[in-house]
């Protein structure tokens, strides 16, 4: 997109497009700790992680993250 900018007016049209792409990924990977199992419920179903990379979590927190992922997964279909 910088590389296309021919106007001024064209900046403005790009820091709009990157604050706006800032504010999802900031809502994305939110790690405040109550937001942690919605975040990895997200990365899961994202397959940017496997469970295996959640080792060490208590069962019943893969239970929660497992459940956003499939949330996630429904609300997908």
């Amino acid at each position: 997109m910088a590389n296309q900018i021919n106007e001024p007016a064209d900046v403005w049209a790009l820091e709009r497009f990157l604050t706006q792409h800032r504010k999802d990924i900031d809502r994305k990977y939110e790690f405040r700790s109550s937001r942690l199992t919605r975040v990895f419920g997200t990365l899961l179903w994202e397959r940017r992680i496997c469970e295996e990379e959640l080792r060490g979590l208590g069962e019943d927190k893969m239970k929660a993250i497992r459940s956003c992922a499939k949330v996630w997964s429904d609300d997908a279909a």
